[in-house]
């Protein structure tokens, strides 16, 4: 009698713990869902840092989930693009490989391996053909702050007239407006030619032999 009892009390307990186990695999699930969609919306708005952590969190949580690892993987991709981060670029490309190993045939997932792919094949042709191309990018900046400070004094001047009518307001907007115009078409002289340096792979890093022309590597 007091045998049976034990056996009774026994499977009471393996169910309770089986029950138990089932309803953490699915709050665990639940959490990673909610993480993986407001990783989601993130991406809409956009928010890349809150993005990242919405589908860091739910890897954290499951690592094999297909819809993280892509969703981390585009963020980290949009990242590098937006902030010119070529270690992020890598991390995508990390991640979207992991991604791939549980999603193998999905189009979407497909598509954006090979975007992260070309983009770090157009990376290697310009920093192996223009090693230069960060230091004169850099060299561009100043002249793009310019152009948004002389913005910002237009519009200015601007606020001014509709405070006091005064249309010498109106005289330095325009003024400052045809310098602005000037430095933007200075701007985009040396781009046209930054890009000509890029795409025709010549560097002023590289010397090549008397009477042998550098090498062409067009960007795919």
């Amino acid at each position: 009698m007091v045998c049976n009892m034990h056996k009774a009390a026994l499977a009471l307990l393996l169910i309770s713990s089986l029950s138990l186990t089932g309803c953490a695999k699915s709050l665990t699930q639940w959490i990673v869902n909610l993480r993986n969609s407001q990783g989601d919306a993130a991406l809409e708005r956009p928010s890349l840092p809150e993005a990242q952590k919405e589908f860091e969190l739910a890897l954290q949580m499951e690592p094999k989930n297909a819809h993280a690892r892509v969703g981390l993987a585009k963020t980290l991709y949009l990242t590098a693009k937006a902030d010119f981060v070529n270690s992020k670029l890598d991390e995508a490309a990390l991640e979207i490989a992991e991604a791939l190993k549980y999603a193998p045939s999905d189009a979407a997932t497909l598509a954006l391996a090979g975007e992260i792919d070309q983009a770090r094949i157009r990376r290697e042709i310009v920093v192996g053909n223009y090693p230069l191309y960060g230091s004169i990018s850099s060299a561009l900046k100043p002249a793009f702050k310019n152009v948004e400070e002389g913005n910002k004094e237009i519009e200015l001047q601007v606020k001014r007239f509709s405070s006091d009518f005064d249309t010498s307001h109106l005289s330095r907007a325009i003024a400052q407006s045809y310098d602005l115009e000037e430095e933007a078409h200075r701007i985009a002289t040396r781009l046209i030619a930054y890009r000509g340096l890029v795409q025709s792979g010549q560097s002023k890093a590289v010397t090549t032999a008397a009477g042998q022309p550098p090498a062409l590597l067009p960007i795919p």
